[in-house]
């Protein structure tokens, strides 16, 4: 039996290689073909003026989702999937604020994973913020949150709604 002892201790490091090898490579090939939000080639571009005119105006004949909220809050989301990009503006109609901003949210729907997508601006027909991402991330959720504070945490969700693949 002293003749295995030194046996092991190497016997088991190599097993525990080996386990770590198979569930990198399990992992890595669940996750090829999906494009999280959170993966650092994932950039939310804030759309030119001239780009949003266009959302805003309704020249063109764009998708609409409303965004729902619990209270009297009111707002919708108009996009367009067009050369590998989703290109969006939202727009709701919310209390004007003395402190603090309204920042849109995307979040991924089948996990927990959420990024800061753009502040809203206050213009006449209420607040408003245009910006484009890669079509790879659809479908995601758009969230219109109140925030006191400029950090990484979603604090007052007001309004919610949902991009998703176009027909």
């Amino acid at each position: 039996m002293k003749k295995f002892y030194p046996y092991i201790f190497p016997a088991a490091a190599l097993l525990f290689v080996f386990f770590l090898l198979f569930r990198w490579y399990n992992l890595r090939t669940q996750r090829e073909g999906m494009t999280s939000l959170l993966s650092d080639g994932v950039k939310i571009e804030n759309l030119e003026p001239a780009e949003a005119t266009g959302f805003l105006k309704g020249t063109k004949d764009f998708k609409t989702e409303n965004l729902e909220g619990a209270g009297a809050d009111l707002g919708e989301v108009r996009y367009e999937v067009k050369d590998g990009k989703v290109s969006f503006t939202v727009s709701a109609v919310l209390p004007k604020l003395s402190t603090g901003k309204y920042q849109v949210w995307l979040k991924e729907t089948d996990s927990e994973g959420k990024r800061k997508a753009m502040v809203l601006e206050y213009s006449k027909g209420g607040y408003v913020g245009s910006a484009s991402i890669s079509s790879s991330t659809l479908p995601f959720e758009i969230i219109v949150s109140k925030e006191m504070n400029d950090d990484a945490q979603l604090e007052e969700i007001l309004l919610k709604g949902m991009i998703s693949e176009q027909e």
